[in-house]
């Protein structure tokens, strides 16, 4: 052992006796640092700081390099004993961890399973908060479709698609600042025919996922005309790109 560890050890002991705790640990954390192996510097840490996290931490890691270590054992025990009795403290208090991210504390719960949940899982509804998984449970009862009507709908929104995108291109593409006019009414209105043939076609069930699939097949119908568009500059690729924009956006409504 080197002997500038052991005296700031030493140090850094005495100083916890008399009182001086923030040197202590200051002490304790340089020799920690000099020699990680060494048993007695993280024990003496483990003295010295506040946070129960902390000691617990230090008193596994002497454990870890001393398993025989009794003092560091029964520091520990006594340390989880103390975690518990917090926990069991906050939670009859009503203060627990969100179910889905465990280091964040919280009081709030879904009012529908109890579940403590934190604001970044909490979905504000009519009736309260739900976590996301009673959101799911309950929009689940609205989805009556099965796999199939996402095959169904790509059959029916991807031609259907690739025949707008190919007018569009073939018919409005020599109108200049008029085929902007006429796209941003014509887009929206078509999407839409397409949103409702779709639904149509899969007999007017609900799929949690139904309109991704529809915008996706609308996406790569256009996609190579907007490709083809963009060799003949940005203004080329305007046409099928408002298609795509404006489209999505009808259709994500249609089918919500």
């Amino acid at each position: 052992m080197k002997e500038t560890t052991q005296d700031l050890i030493q140090q850094g002991l005495t100083a916890a006796r008399v009182g001086d705790l923030a040197e202590a640990r200051s002490l304790l954390r340089q020799a920690t640092e000099e020699m990680p192996d060494n048993p007695a510097a993280w024990l003496g840490l483990a003295g010295v700081v506040e946070s129960l996290e902390d000691k617990r931490s230090y008193f596994s890691k002497v454990l870890e390099l001393d398993p025989n270590n009794d003092e560091a054992r029964a520091g520990l025990a006594l340390v989880e004993q103390k975690l518990a009795q917090q926990h069991a403290e906050a939670v009859n208090a009503g203060v627990g961890v969100c179910y889905r991210h465990p280091e964040i504390e919280t009081g709030l719960r879904c009012n529908r399973c109890n579940k403590f949940i934190c604001p970044k899982c909490a979905v504000r509804t009519p009736v309260g908060f739900r976590c996301p998984d009673c959101i799911r449970e309950v929009e689940n009862k609205y989805y009556t479709g099965g796999n199939t009507d996402y095959v169904i709908a790509a059959v029916i929104a991807f031609p259907l698609s690739l025949i707008v995108a190919t007018l569009s291109f073939i018919l409005l593409g020599g109108l200049g600042f008029f085929q902007l006019l006429i796209a941003f009414f014509l887009f929206p209105a078509v999407a839409g025919f397409i949103a409702e043939a779709v639904r149509w076609g899969v007999g007017k069930r609900r799929s949690r996922y139904l309109r991704h699939v529809v915008i996706g097949s609308l996406v790569v119908a256009t996609l190579p005309f907007l490709i083809l568009g963009l060799f003949n500059g940005v203004l080329g690729a305007i046409l099928p790109a408002m298609f795509i924009f404006l489209g999505s956006g009808a259709i994500s409504v249609r089918l919500r």
